[in-house]
């Protein structure tokens, strides 16, 4: 079998198809076999996995040898992506370069001070890694956006949201609803759930823009009974979280 390589296109079409990245933190993981597990099933019930820095980065390193040994044996048309948050520095960003990481999240729209987004951006590009640097306010969106030097991330992450709210995030993207930004992905995080997920779809479809929801809701009954790499409550936590969620049709 060929070595794996990585591919932002291939990320890019699996993340619109899923449609929600599942965030992880400290409350679903506390072993590498947490973390196996748990993004094992998240990509069985056809979401797509994010785990977060917030975990300690040894559990991280041991996981992700098992974990892109998954990936491999993972078909084409179905592809096992591997995601990660919380990125804030360089040193996160070239850890999880060579973790093997698909996807990379960050938090703001700097590397936590060390450098500006654009050089997140081209760093990410470089590795083939697919990029979500975070806004918050219009010059933030403005400056990731509209780059005559072409160094747009490949998707655009709202955080927080919730102190926008999918009116406020509707607003923020309003003054940008250009033909050329059509279908661009916007991925409203903090705060979103399943009551007001379908709220932020409907948000940000109607200005035009692809929604992808980044939230912890799908394993919310782990994080409520303390129980992090239980399989059968992952998968009922999961299970639960579809049946309930309405996503917007518009």
């Amino acid at each position: 079998m060929a070595a794996y390589k990585r591919s932002r296109k291939r990320v890019d079409a699996a993340i619109r198809k899923s449609g929600i990245v599942v965030v992880m933190n400290r409350n679903h993981v506390k072993t590498p076999e947490h973390m196996v597990t748990t993004m094992w099933l998240v990509y069985q019930a056809g979401f797509m996995a994010e785990c977060t820095f917030r975990i300690d980065a040894g559990i991280i390193k041991e996981a992700m040898a098992e974990l892109r040994s998954k990936r491999e044996q993972c078909p084409a048309y179905n592809p096992f992506i591997l995601g990660v948050g919380s990125v804030i520095n360089p040193a996160e960003l070239d850890a999880a370069f060579e973790m093997g990481f698909d996807l990379v999240v960050a938090p703001a729209n700097v590397m936590g001070g060390y450098g500006v987004g654009q050089e997140f951006v081209k760093l990410c590009r470089q590795a083939e890694v697919f990029c979500a640097p975070a806004v918050f306010t219009p010059t933030e969106l403005q400056y990731f956006i509209e780059r005559p030097d072409g160094l747009e991330p490949d998707a655009i992450k709202v955080f927080p949201a919730d102190t926008h709210g999918p009116g406020g995030v509707k607003a923020l993207l309003a003054p940008y609803v250009r033909e050329r930004h059509a279908g661009r992905i916007i991925m409203p995080t903090g705060g979103v759930n399943r009551e007001t997920g379908p709220k932020y779809q409907q948000a940000i479809s109607s200005a035009g823009f692809t929604p992808v929801l980044g939230m912890s809701s799908p394993l919310e009954l782990v994080a409520k009974a303390n129980r992090p790499g239980d399989a059968e409550l992952i998968r009922e936590s999961l299970n639960s979280f579809k049946a309930s969620f309405n996503p917007y049709q518009g």
